[in-house]
C-alpha cells in the first residue's frame, strides 16, 4: 500500500502532515472512518459510511443489532474490498443510552482481491458513537 495521510488528521512532530505506511495501520484506519461516518457527511461520497447514530434510540435491540450488521457489512462491500469481515458485533453500553460500540473483526487481504491472499493479522476496530474511536490489533 501507499504512504497515506494519517486518520484522524493530525501534524507529526516536526511539524508536517502526519502520514502512515504500515498497510495494517491503514487498513485500520479506513475501517474507523467507515464505520465513524454517518452517510451524507462527504459531499463527493454521500452513501460512504453507516448510520449508526440513527439507530441509537431505536425500541427493539435486536432488530437495530441487525440493522447495524447488515449496514456494516453493505459499507465494506462497497468500500472496502481489501478486507475480510469476519465479525460484526453491536454493542449497547447499559449504562449510557446514547453510546454504543461495534467492534468490528477483520482480515487484511494481501492484494486486496482474492480470499487466498489474506494476511495472518486479524484487526478489531472499536468506534463509540459520539465521537470516540479506538482499535485493537492482534496477531
Amino acid at each position: 500500500m501507499p504512504t497515506e495521510i494519517a486518520f484522524p488528521f493530525r501534524l507529526a512532530s516536526d511539524g508536517t502532515i502526519a502520514v502512515e505506511t504500515n498497510p495494517d495501520r491503514q487498513i485500520a484506519q479506513h475501517v474507523n472512518a467507515l464505520v465513524g461516518t454517518q452517510p451524507g457527511e462527504r459531499v463527493m461520497l454521500p452513501d460512504y459510511g453507516v448510520p449508526v447514530a440513527d439507530l441509537l434510540f431505536e425500541p427493539n435491540a435486536r432488530f437495530v443489532a441487525q440493522e447495524i450488521t447488515r449496514a456494516v457489512e453493505t459499507a465494506f462491500a462497497a468500500y472496502e474490498p481489501g478486507v475480510l469481515l469476519q465479525q460484526v458485533t453491536p454493542i449497547q453500553d447499559s449504562t449510557q443510552q446514547s453510546l454504543a460500540r461495534v467492534e468490528v473483526d477483520y482480515i487484511r487481504r494481501e492484494d486486496g482481491t482474492s480470499p487466498s491472499s489474506l494476511a495472518n493479522q486479524t484487526n478489531t476496530a472499536v468506534v463509540h458513537v459520539g465521537g470516540t474511536v479506538s482499535e485493537v490489533i492482534s496477531g
